[in-house]
């Protein structure tokens, strides 16, 4: 991969006008999917591809293009300059960007995270062996990310992950399902029983009619799943710079009133989890970790290039997005064992879906529960619910109804596969939260 990226770039430059400028990043997977259906394998797949994506910077303008990359260096090589020649005509077309950034060279880094990853026939032994008398359905994907940089300003960025992520479900006779996840740089067959177990724990339950709960207010637990989805949402704009100095931002309270969230909530970009790269599309590289709250504070938003130039701000190099692409919620006190005498009665939630802003100005989200979520009476489980729909809002999540967070977090990677696999994941704790409000 990094060969192949290597050769391509120079002729490109190479071919440059001089007034020109060349940024060129590298995508590049090889990826093992098996999909499993009443815990047999219904299909394998192996997946190699390669792709460059081109952008033309030019008096102030600039236009981008995505073409794939084979083996066959000479006609990759002249397929990119048919890129570059389609490139050069649109931007004859276009006007000046009002904050245009310049190419720069932003150095050079090399980073490779080879994890430990199974052969196709491993993850087969493990996984059938264990779900063998469950009805289990999911998919295995397993493999290495290739992520390159370069302009022809002389910078040159390199990054390869190898990772793996098992999202199954587990269903019982009454086809009701619990959900799991297996994910990280590491797979050993014991992190993977000890999560099938809980799985297990859990269908079990599923067996009793569900509870149907009335609206209202209830003291709840949210697994590190249901935390990591709340997290998602909130990095549509919540951590961008840009959204806060146009006046469309979650933490707008924050800003104008000078609020704070719960002292146990720490929120940071770290990009030593390994699974995506420090440096963005501009090949400009954040720090290892930026603070984002801590204890409750904020501390820092993202910052790019271009909202820099906008604003008169300091970039802190994020993406042209200014979203997380390695959060990390830091973990509290809260044990494992804990977990239901604390929550004592409420709301188990293992699993949120259909997450979205319903006033994002206020920090106010919405969703549903989904798979698993269970009603605990005195510090133990009694039965499932029928699914609710929750309205809440960060401030009380993260800040005055935050009761507690676990001693553990459970890494998340990416399970994004749309037309290839995705860099990136977090890391997340579980948290015990009171007053969490279901609307229907």
């Amino acid at each position: 991969m990094k060969n192949n990226f290597n050769q391509m770039i120079g002729p490109l430059f190479s071919g440059l006008f001089a007034d020109e400028q060349l940024v060129v990043n590298f995508h590049g997977e090889q990826s093992l999917f098996i999909r499993f259906n009443k815990s047999k394998v219904r299909q394998i797949s192996d997946v190699l591809q390669m792709e460059l994506a081109l952008t033309l910077k030019h008096k102030g303008k600039e236009s981008s293009m995505t073409i794939p990359v084979s083996n066959n260096l000479k006609a990759d090589v002249e397929n990119g300059h048919l890129c570059l020649a389609k490139l050069r005509e649109r931007i004859s077309e276009l006007q000046a960007l009002p904050f245009f950034v310049e190419a720069k060279n932003n150095g050079t880094s090399n980073s490779v995270h080879e994890g430990n990853l199974l052969s196709c026939e491993e993850y087969l032994d493990i996984i059938s062996s264990e779900t063998a008398d469950v009805d289990m359905a999911g998919i295995l994907i397993s493999g290495t990310t290739f992520i390159g940089n370069a302009n022809s300003k002389g910078q040159h960025h390199w990054f390869e992950s190898s990772s793996f992520c098992f999202d199954y479900s587990l269903y019982n006779d009454k086809e009701k399902a619990v959900k799991a996840t297996y994910s990280g740089t590491r797979f050993t067959r014991s992190e993977f029983v000890a999560i099938l177990t809980d799985a297990r724990t859990h269908l079990a339950y599923m067996s009793i009619d569900n509870k149907v709960l009335p609206p209202g207010k209830y003291r709840c637990y949210l697994a590190p799943a249901a935390v990591s989805e709340i997290l998602g949402t909130f990095n549509w704009g919540g951590p961008s710079h840009s959204g806060l100095k146009r006046g469309n931002s979650p933490l707008q309270k924050i800003d104008d009133e000078g609020l704070s969230l719960s002292e146990l909530f720490t929120l940071k970009e770290d990009f030593t989890l390994g699974l995506h790269p420090p440096f963005n599309a501009e090949g400009e590289v954040a720090c290892e970790s930026t603070d984002i709250f801590v204890n409750g504070k904020l501390e820092n938003l993202l910052t790019s290039s271009r909202t820099a130039k906008e604003f008169e701000l300091v970039s802190n190099f994020a993406n042209e997005q200014e979203t997380m692409r390695s959060p990390v919620v830091e973990k509290g006190k809260l044990a494992k064992q804990d977990i239901l005498k604390e929550l004592d009665n409420g709301i188990y939630i293992s699993n949120l879906h259909y997450l979205n802003w319903s006033d994002s100005k206020k920090g106010r989200i919405t969703g549903m529960t989904r798979f698993a979520c269970f009603v605990v009476e005195n510090g133990k489980i009694s039965a499932p619910i029928k699914d609710l729909r929750f309205d809440e809002t960060i401030y009380n999540i993260w800040g005055t109804n935050l009761l507690a967070v676990t001693e553990f977090c459970e890494t998340e990677v990416s399970t994004n596969t749309y037309f290839q696999r995705s860099a990136g994941g977090n890391r997340c704790p579980g948290m015990l939260v009171k007053d969490f409000n279901f609307t229907l």
